[in-house]
């Protein structure tokens, strides 16, 4: 049997799956791109956006098609299965993949949890929680910290409260170590923020009775013609007196000195320092909202030419991009995981979480592995041939969007599958195999 690379069937097989989110019944038409011809106009009236070909509608605001959480979900599906690929032996290979030890050294049943807000999920498999590496983990770590960002800057406001929302950048080029440009990127902050030259004591000297209550920062990054970009937004609390202006200025000025003695290229005054009202963030951030913006950067399209980290990975699953072939935007992964690997994404300033009164916080691993829906019910529990099934031929996600929308065909779905991978039924004309007939034989999953 062919192994599976980036460039060959691996891709084809996850774009497989995409579609499957698209269409009708226990599996659905495989269609070969998730990007379908898009026109505007009937059917339906008030001016919708549709498939020509098969008359589906798409949900869409300004014009741009808005996935549905079902299509996100199987995207994000997809993307892991390329990090599956790009990373076999790392831990993220691993995640949603195997089952989760419990104590007494056995394993977790694999079920398929439905919630009370009918979202479905898997239970028992071993999560990875490695926000830069996985788009699985990255999505539920991140909303979670979205939650905790809105409830910060709530309390903030109704403090009184100023927001600014700040970003730090600095020159960089194509041949840069992105290892070294991040350990020195590190060591700049340190200097921002402490001893005399730092941000709170420059208020505290030049704005009687002004004070920086605290900041929220995160590590955002892209890559473009002069390789990996990386750089900072800040969200900062102040108390009313403090302009941008003044905070702009103050920036530059630190953050200018900082980078030096920090072995960095000197930021330049237009680029270096952005300050902006927190509610007025710049358009490159406002598709997501101010608090999108902070937590999940690493997500969103770049609107220059390049790539986010998961536009790397959607690079090699499409083999579109010319600027990004396959094995180029795979083997850029790869440098770029190893350099993000045990760094924060989210950072809070000392002390800023018990002035909001926001609650303590919990780590990436916390987060990942916290129950997803308490009063969540079992729909079903799968066998060990059914779950390979269903991973053989990438239906995780569409197997949950059967669990949301019709339950009564899981069992049909699941046991279709390893009916198909036992060779019982040609899928597509290729040869069978996976499991034996009579393990496929043993029955559907317990629905219940």
């Amino acid at each position: 049997m062919r192994k599976d690379s980036p460039t060959t069937g691996h891709a084809q097989h996850a774009r497989s799956a995409v579609a499957q989110d698209r269409a009708a019944g226990p599996l659905g038409t495989i269609a070969k791109t998730y990007s379908p011809e898009v026109r505007r106009g009937s059917p339906g009236g008030d001016n919708p956006l549709y498939d020509p070909e098969t008359g589906e509608i798409f949900n869409h605001q300004g014009g741009s098609l808005v996935p549905t959480p079902q299509e996100a979900r199987a995207n994000r599906w997809a993307l892991k299965s390329v990090v599956n690929s790009i990373l076999p032996g790392s831990r993220t290979a691993a995640c949603m993949r195997l089952r989760a030890p419990v104590p007494g050294g056995t394993l977790a049943d694999i079920e398929i949890m439905k919630g009370i807000h009918q979202k479905a999920f898997y239970q028992g498999l071993q999560v990875c929680a490695r926000v830069w590496h996985c788009p699985v983990c990255a999505a539920k770590i991140s909303e979670r910290r979205r939650l905790e960002l809105k409830e910060a800057l709530l309390a903030a406001r109704s403090q009184g409260m100023r927001l600014h929302f700040v970003t730090l950048t600095v020159p960089h080029g194509a041949g840069d170590d992105i290892k070294e440009l991040l350990a020195r990127l590190s060591d700049a902050l340190k200097r921002l923020s402490q001893g005399k030259y730092s941000i709170k004591r420059c208020i505290e000297q030049d704005l009687s009775g002004e004070v920086l209550h605290g900041y929220i920062r995160a590590l955002e990054v892209t890559h473009g013609q002069n390789g990996f970009h990386p750089h900072y937004h800040m969200i900062l609390f102040t108390s009313p007196g403090i302009e941008p202006a003044y905070l702009e200025g103050a920036y530059l000025a630190a953050w200018q000195r900082a980078c030096r003695l920090s072995g960095l290229p000197e930021p330049s005054e237009r680029h270096g320092v952005t300050v902006q009202d927190g509610s007025k963030a710049a358009e490159y951030a406002s598709k997501w909202g101010l608090e999108d913006e902070m937590t999940k950067a690493h997500m969103k399209q770049t609107r220059r030419k390049g790539a986010t980290p998961w536009g790397l990975l959607r690079a090699v699953l499409d083999e579109d991009d010319p600027d990004y072939p396959p094995e180029r935007a795979a083997a850029l992964f790869r440098v770029y995981a190893e350099a993000f690997t045990g760094r924060r994404q989210l950072y809070w300033s000392n002390g800023l979480r018990k002035l909001l009164q926001v609650s303590q916080e919990l780590t990436d691993e916390e987060l990942a592995n916290k129950a997803e829906d308490e009063q969540a019910v079992s729909l079903a529990t799968l066998t060990s041939v059914q779950w390979k099934a269903i991973r053989r031929f990438r239906q995780e996600a569409h197997i949950l969007t059967v669990a949301e929308s019709n339950p009564v065909m899981l069992e049909i779905a699941i046991l279709w599958l390893v009916t198909k991978a036992a060779g019982l039924v040609a899928p597509d004309g290729a040869p069978g195999g996976g499991v034996s007939r009579n393990k496929a034989k043993r029955g559907p999953p317990s629905v219940r």
